[in-house]
């Protein structure tokens, strides 16, 4: 009997897949569950598990788990771990010195989210994180984004319960899925780049009309949440956004269009693009009451690093080495306005910059970003320093994005079919 007479008899039995490969498959399929996982949870915010400090117990039980999981389900860790362990050493280092173990809980955050990100990178060397699943992934995320904000503005319009109410405003004041708007706002501009760059298969970056051709739903979906945010930082992020995803001549008439629609921009009375005009208009002053005056949200985001550049002595040795989490009391408490006298707050720029120094700032970015420059990710990249880089280290948003930016460069320069479990059927 030919191989064609077996395939045609209806009484032939495909031979099943060896042992081997069985585990191979049930490996890798609980690997891509949990890559799903930690994107999810670190990409979204659901109210039960947001605690009234603004801690997420789901993002902090997966990056709990991230250890086990490396081990038992055998993901290998390359070069990420070596990286990550000398960032993380440095970071303990600088906190027995100075601190002597009194900021031990939020290093142990940090390592959490650390541990997190090389199981994630592992989840892409094995192959269990495809390319394909992961466009899929974020197409759907910014589809949930989308229809949970519209689900709070008719729950709002219509006086029911809004779902998933964590922190935002009254009406056009919608957190989405994330904790509060401004986070929705900066992890769905993300998805959005990454998932433009991920579909375009490592070719040019698309026209206007190429990714309005493609991509109408996904844009949609980013509009939409972006307008219904009410932030201002999201009135400034999207056309940012697209904008990163075009080719480089649509950035210089982006902002040949930005200069000359200026001067009606500030006649605009819609209060988000207000208050991001007085702001953007404030910024290079560097005066922080014009700042908090145009937008005090803003100002509390730059505050920080305006007066660490102010205060900061370019000969202390902590400039460079390191002054551990004391030194944001240091710099920062008492002097941010319209906070209590108490409150130090800093994002990672320039916070991790008072404690690591900038050595062990260089060091971490080297780790999570540096290493990741090329042409597909660069994109991502500007659009990371621009929204994200004052934001907090130990939030989910921040590693969200740091994940996404890896698995990016991870698939650039692939072929399409790279990157998919090599699990065929055996027989002829």
């Amino acid at each position: 009997m030919t191989h064609l007479d077996l395939n045609l008899n209806p009484f032939f039995v495909p031979p099943s897949l060896p042992d081997h490969l069985l585990r191979l498959k049930s490996r890798m399929s609980r690997q891509w569950a949990a890559g799903w996982l930690i994107l999810v949870a670190f990409g979204t915010a659901l109210s039960p598990f947001v605690m009234s400090d603004q801690r997420n117990l789901l993002s902090i039980l997966v990056a709990a788990l991230a250890l086990p999981a490396i081990v038992l389900l055998r993901l290998p860790m390359r070069n990420d771990l070596a990286w990550s362990a000398a960032t993380m050493a440095y970071l303990i280092v600088v906190e027995l010195l100075h601190g002597g173990g009194r900021n031990f809980t939020s290093v142990g955050y940090t390592g959490m989210f650390v541990l997190s990100y090389v199981a994630f990178c592992g989840t892409l060397y094995t192959g269990a994180v495809t390319r394909q699943r992961l466009i899929t992934l974020l197409g759907w995320l910014l589809y949930a984004y989308a229809g949970v904000a519209m689900l709070q503005f008719v729950c709002s319009s219509v006086g029911l319960p809004v779902p998933n109410h964590i922190l935002s405003k009254e009406t056009w004041s919608y957190n989405s899925l994330g904790v509060e708007p401004s986070h929705a706002a900066r992890a769905v501009a993300f998805t959005l780049l990454a998932y433009l760059i991920l579909k375009r298969w490592n070719g040019p970056a698309w026209t206007l009309g190429e990714v309005w051709q493609r991509e109408k739903r996904a844009l949609a979906a980013f509009t939409i949440s972006l307008i219904l945010s009410g932030s201002s930082l999201a009135v400034g992020i999207l056309p940012l956004t697209i904008l990163m995803a075009l080719r480089l001549r649509w950035l210089m008439v982006g902002f040949a269009i930005l200069v000359v629609s200026w001067p009606f921009l500030e006649t605009v009375e819609a209060d988000s693009i207000h208050r991001l005009v007085a702001f953007i208009t404030a910024l290079p002053s560097l005066d922080i009451m014009a700042l908090v005056q145009a937008d005090h949200s803003g100002a509390l985001r730059v505050m920080p690093l305006i007066i660490f550049l102010q205060s900061a002595k370019i000969g202390d040795v902590s400039v460079w080495l390191g002054g551990g989490y004391e030194a944001i009391n240091y710099y920062i408490q008492g002097r941010l306005i319209g906070v209590g006298e108490d409150a130090s707050a800093a994002g990672f720029i320039p916070g991790y910059v008072m404690i690591c120094g900038i050595i062990g700032s260089f060091l971490f970015c080297h780790t999570f970003i540096l290493r990741f420059v090329n042409g597909q990710t660069i994109p991502l990249i500007l659009l990371w320093v621009i929204i994200l880089a004052n934001s907090a280290w130990n939030s989910q948003i921040f590693w969200y994005t740091l994940i996404i930016l890896r698995a990016v460069h991870h698939f650039s320069g692939m072929p399409a079919h790279a990157g998919r479990p090599a699990v065929r059927r055996a027989g002829p």
